[in-house]
């Protein structure tokens, strides 16, 4: 047991060491924008082009495609954060270095990650709609960047969307930082700062909030199973899900809509039930 003044200490030097992995991950975008920026020139060059024509095109003139190079920009950014917050979270130290891949990946706790993942994003997507139908005003900056979003190369989209931005921030906030908050903090308040973090980390009010949300969630699930890949696995079905929705939804078919409605609604209760069963094991 840790006396009162050796568990301040603990808190205030994990604290710091968290805000430094955060402070990182953003340099690490710094980086990802010089290494594309770089990689677009070359490329550029390569095939015959000026050097200072390509630099301004891409860095001042905006005649690139801006959600490509943004997509491209994260993509590189996730990749190098994985792998700085992958060695730190290898070199953690309280974990069980055994774990039962079995009892981790058991029926129920696949169906609960499964419908946890497509649930949670359904439930949070409606209510993201209907508080946008309601103050649209405020909704226009979350609403042009997911329309821009959707506009870039459906492959470079869909990779990071949902398999490399997931797999990369799970590896970021339920790994490096989460371990150091849990060794200094009670699981509920480590939950809530990884969490608080995860939301600021999307540098918008709206997806803030709803990263919150499911950084609470992610945070329960690697409590529970007692492994990351657990939380990675339902926030690539979180991300999978909503795309998958705007796909279905934007065919216009009633009958469809009717269809998934059903189904939405059978996630969102499924979902909350899988939460309520693994929660069961924090007690």
């Amino acid at each position: 047991m840790y006396s009162q003044e050796d568990l301040k200490k603990l808190r205030v030097t994990m604290m710091i060491k968290v805000l430094l992995i955060f402070g990182g991950i953003i340099f690490m975008q710094l980086i990802a924008y010089m290494l594309c920026v770089l990689g677009y020139v070359a490329y550029g060059m390569m095939h015959g082009g000026d050097y200072a024509r390509l630099l301004a095109e891409v860095t001042i003139l905006g005649q690139t495609s801006q959600t490509n190079i943004m997509l491209a920009i994260s993509a590189v950014s996730a990749i190098l954060s994985f792998i700085w917050c992958g060695v730190l979270y290898i070199k953690s130290s309280w974990r069980s270095e055994h774990v039962d891949y079995g009892q981790v990946f058991s029926i129920k706790n696949v169906l609960c990650i499964l419908c946890i993942g497509s649930g949670c994003c359904i439930l949070l997507t409606f209510l993201l709609s209907l508080l946008t139908a309601v103050f649209p005003q405020a909704f226009q900056k979350y609403t042009k960047l997911m329309s821009n979003f959707e506009s870039g190369n459906m492959i470079l989209t869909l990779g990071y969307a949902v398999l490399i931005g997931p797999v990369s921030e799970e590896m970021i906030f339920r790994g490096a930082i989460f371990d150091r908050v849990y060794t200094a903090f009670p699981f509920w308040k480590a939950n809530i700062i990884q969490s608080a973090l995860f939301g600021i980390y999307h540098m918008n009010i709206v997806q803030g909030l709803y990263a919150f949300c499911l950084g609470m969630v992610l945070g329960i699930i690697v409590k529970a199973t007692g492994s990351i890949l657990c939380s990675m696995i339902t926030h690539i079905t979180f991300n999978g899900t909503s795309y998958l929705l705007s796909v279905i939804l934007g065919t216009g078919a009633a009958w469809v809509n009717i269809i998934v409605l059903i189904i939405a609604l059978f996630l969102i209760a499924t979902g909350i039930f899988g939460i309520k069963f693994l929660m069961r094991s924090l007690n």
